[in-house]
């Protein structure tokens, strides 16, 4: 027996359409069809949730009614999984000592500009310290593994619209705290320093979704 006829087979002991599983799942029906003809294999974010939904574990997903024996086209997805895994993990560390260092990049400006009165030493650390975390971000991103065409080919969901909702709205409350307090005080060269506060936030907020097992996709990927 294959995944997708054990797929299928799960969902009709369930009495489930594949409308409901999709929905469920938070994919399409679509994606629930070619899981179940072995068009796709389910992404690694999907595992859990889909030996949740069918009340069973990973290792009965993944291993044929006849005993122990492991499926041979589940072995190539068993070793993609321990590539995500490592790599999620990996994503999970970079990320918040990104968001540390972010933080930090505030503290030394203000550290430098008040306690030790050499602002332009503060601004060229600043620079350096947020470097730095930027490029941990970009380097996690270039690492992620490759997966095939069809695993590329995401589908928007409920959180990514929730996502895209809630930075859209801090964007307009920055910029509107940004003008007011810029335009009171003059101080632009300062207050600047709140956009950077607003990329730290979406990606704290990214951070929340990924560890409620939610990865947010990008509108080009």
């Amino acid at each position: 027996m294959t995944l997708g006829e054990k797929l299928l087979e799960l969902r009709k002991k369930k009495g489930l359409s594949q409308e409901e599983v999709a929905d469920l799942l938070h994919v399409t029906r679509q994606t629930v069809s070619k899981w179940e003809t072995n068009q796709s294999t389910p992404d690694f974010d999907k595992i859990v949730p889909i030996c949740e939904l069918y009340e069973i574990s990973t290792e009965e997903l993944f291993r044929n009614d006849m005993g122990s024996t492991v499926l041979k086209q589940d072995d190539t997805f068993s070793n993609y999984n321990e590539q995500q895994e490592k790599y999620l993990h990996k994503k999970a560390f970079f990320t918040t000592l990104a968001v540390m260092l972010y933080i930090l990049s505030v503290v030394v400006i203000i550290f430098f500009s008040t306690i030790l009165r050499s602002p332009i030493v503060g601004v060229c650390v600043f620079f350096l310290v947020i470097a730095i975390a930027t490029g941990m971000l970009i380097y996690i991103e270039m690492t992620k593994p490759v997966t095939n065409a069809l695993e590329k080919k995401k589908v928007y969901r409920k959180e990514d619209r929730l996502y895209k909702q809630i930075t859209s709205v801090l964007a307009l409350l920055i910029l509107a705290i940004y003008l007011i307090i810029s335009i009171l005080t003059m101080a632009w060269a300062i207050t600047w320093i709140l956009w950077i506060v607003y990329a730290l936030l979406t990606e704290i907020i990214k951070l929340v979704f990924s560890l409620k097992g939610v990865e947010i996709h990008d509108e080009d990927d």
